[in-house]
């Protein structure tokens, strides 16, 4: 060990000291000739005299090439200590001297998420005037959100990301900053956009909802016929599960959801449409508008068939092209679609395999493999026109169903 007490040599040995890999000696630096602490590399003791660390303003610390974790350094510009964090990729202030950076500070939990928004927050850091925000899409923070890079957001507790994707994950930072400089960024937030909402289908001048109706009171299935007759408004939820109807929408028997209203079978509808349980602005479907959107989906939504409009309008039974070109396909849901079905889904009706309920034993069958979808248009006092579409098929069903049964609904909007 080397105790070096004649100061106008300490320049020699701590250069040899840094230049000498090889050196395994430790060395102490003070004016009483005492060994240096064996744990200690360099050991300065003095009473009078300090270690003065190198001094750089902030520009020039910017130039640093690849610093090195806990690199240390003194800022002129902030007049602070402050160390090289490689987990951050930034330099930690641990040490102000008439100038003090922001204290330490933690984001927290996001509030208000939508589809395509949230609002970041954060706790107050003191002495902060104004906070900076990061938001990307990645944990590592290289892919920012368009315009939340570094943004300063003033001097607030919460600011609202916007342009977001649905169903997307998303991730933020803040940073506070006062005159004396910006403080290391803080722990990052992970936050999950809002599920998407379908966009309503639509063909030539029809724009269906975007998905089946769910509306009236969830009553239990049970053998046959009318759970209650009157009054109306009531739904069934397919195995009496009332999560199902908020998948797949609410089966209904025609009269219920027709609320007791006549048949008709008007194209186009409008406002002298059935609006029945459907919200204010939509109407359930007649028989003639039905045909018309198969029609317009066969012949105008690729790949296209030919069936014409006549034959949709009057054929009982399966009708158009089996294959993609047939309305069937184009209005299931596809394999990436969840729930999943055998569709293309090119119109966007996005038909879920949704089953029906049985009327005689009030049991529920079809789940995965089917669904139907009631018009308002009655075939004979018992019966009224409904829509099939089914595993395998890429054409629709024209028929006729008992109203006792429970069917979805789609609805049309005015």
């Amino acid at each position: 060990m080397k105790t070096i007490n004649n100061l106008s040599t300490l320049l020699m040995y701590v250069l040899f000291f840094f230049s000498e890999i090889s050196f395994a000696q430790n060395i102490g630096i003070n004016s009483t000739g005492a060994a240096p602490a064996v744990s200690a590399a360099l050991d300065i003791d003095m009473n009078q005299k300090g270690l003065l660390i190198p001094r750089m303003s902030t520009t020039d610390r910017n130039l640093i090439g690849s610093p090195v974790e806990s690199l240390l350094i003194y800022n002129t510009s902030t007049q602070c200590f402050e160390a090289w964090n490689n987990t951050t990729s930034s330099w930690v202030a641990f040490g102000c001297i008439g100038c003090q950076l922001p204290g330490a500070f933690t984001a927290s939990a996001a509030s208000g998420i939508t589809a395509t928004t949230f609002a970041s927050n954060w706790v107050a850091s003191a002495g902060a005037t104004t906070y900076y925000l990061d938001a990307a899409t990645d944990a590592a923070f290289t892919s920012y959100v368009s315009g939340y890079t570094n943004l300063n957001v003033g001097n607030v507790l919460t600011a609202n990301v916007t342009g977001l994707t649905c169903a997307t994950t998303y991730y933020y930072r803040v940073r506070a900053n006062n005159t004396c400089g910006t403080s290391a960024n803080s722990n990052a937030i992970t936050v999950v956009a809002g599920s998407c909402v379908p966009t309503a289908p639509a063909c030539g001048t029809q724009i269906f909802a975007a998905a089946n109706l769910d509306a009236g009171t969830m009553v239990n299935s049970t053998a046959g016929g009318s759970q209650q007759p009157s009054p109306y408004n009531y739904k069934y939820c397919y195995n009496n599960v009332a999560a199902n109807c908020a998948t797949y929408g609410g089966l209904y028997e025609w009269d219920n959801v027709m609320l007791g209203a006549a048949s008709t079978n008007c194209d186009p509808c409008g406002a002298g449409g059935v609006q029945g349980m459907c919200p204010a602005g939509y109407h359930i479907p007649t028989d003639l508008e039905w045909s018309r959107y198969e029609y317009c989906i066969e012949n105008t939504v690729a790949p296209t068939g030919a069936t014409s409009l006549a034959t949709f309008q009057t054929t009982v039974g399966w009708r158009g092209t089996n294959s993609t070109a047939g309305p069937g396909d184009k209005m299931k849901a596809t394999s990436s679609n969840t729930p999943a079905w055998d569709g293309t889904n090119t119109s966007g009706f996005n038909a879920l395999p949704a089953g029906y309920r049985k009327y005689s034993d009030g049991l529920f069958i079809g789940l995965g493999a089917d669904t139907y979808f009631w018009s308002a248009t009655e075939s004979s006092a018992t019966d009224a026109r409904l829509r099939e579409l089914n595993t395998g098929n890429g054409q629709s069903l024209r028929s006729d169903g008992i109203k006792a049964y429970g069917f979805f609904v789609r609805c049309l909007q005015n």
